[in-house]
């Protein structure tokens, strides 16, 4: 059995987003990184509730975790809510980045 490969000319766009689950809306960003500095700015999203404390359900991807990211959630009224390891499909955006492929 070989391995797959191809190739990516055109590159790799990363896809980052939230799902509203009052609403159904998917709100995201699209990036040509997936680094710890891309997320600050997609967490902006936080202005859209302004008087709730807003929960987000995350992997746990290193991104999410760093000291700066912790910082400005702690600053402003973010909960960071980490699913266990290998149980992404308890993220019902999952579903949501499923229909996007």
């Amino acid at each position: 059995m070989s391995r797959a490969t191809h190739t990516r000319d055109q590159g790799v766009r990363h896809m980052i987003a939230a799902l509203d689950l009052t609403t159904g809306k998917l709100h995201y960003h699209i990036r040509d990184r997936k680094r710890w500095r891309e997320f600050p700015a997609f967490l902006k999203v936080r202005r859209r509730w302004p008087d709730q404390t807003l929960y987000l359900i995350l992997e746990n991807f290193s991104s999410h975790k760093h000291p700066e990211v912790r910082a400005w959630c702690a600053a402003n009224p973010v909960e960071l809510v980490y699913l266990p390891t290998y149980a992404s499909w308890l993220n019902w955006i999952e579903a949501e980045f499923a229909a996007v492929r």
